[in-house]
């Protein structure tokens, strides 16, 4: 294998491992997003048990550290020229997502206190985000 191809796998590498991850971080954290979406919805976030909100509050900024480090690999990865733009892309929209999943956890205070403007927009962001990162992992793919 020359240095090009060993480049490729290497970076195709990184990207499956980082992206693996994210899946299996949205599904550990999911449910619990599902659960506070759907007590600040119905106005039942003080139903919550205090050592659940305490459990979620630690999960969610537990990800949010995990995320963060997943960044920097896509930040620090070794890049094919051919996918640099897309990969320029790619990482600035996963920093976006990151940045979203941090508001959301500063979101949560203490004693069940939601600031739920900040909540609400940390979710449209991630979302706007989440989408962007697939459109330029679909790029990246086309390309390869």
């Amino acid at each position: 294998m020359n240095k090009n191809q060993q480049k490729m796998v290497q970076y195709a590498n990184t990207i499956n491992k980082v992206m693996s991850r994210t899946d299996e971080l949205q599904d550990e954290l999911n449910p619990l997003f599902l659960e506070l979406r759907e007590a600040i919805d119905k106005d039942q976030v003080a139903g919550i048990a205090d050592d659940h909100y305490a459990d979620i509050r630690t999960k969610f900024a537990e990800g949010t550290a995990e995320y963060t480090k997943m960044l920097a690999q896509f930040e620090t990865a070794q890049v094919p020229a051919r996918f640099i733009g897309n990969h320029k892309l790619l990482t600035k929209a996963f920093g976006a997502f990151v940045d979203g999943c941090a508001q959301m956890t500063k979101s949560l205070g203490v004693d069940k206190q939601i600031d739920v403007p900040v909540f609400n927009a940390a979710e449209k962001v991630q979302d706007e985000e989440s989408e962007k990162v697939s459109k330029f992992l679909n790029k990246i793919q086309v390309l390869a």
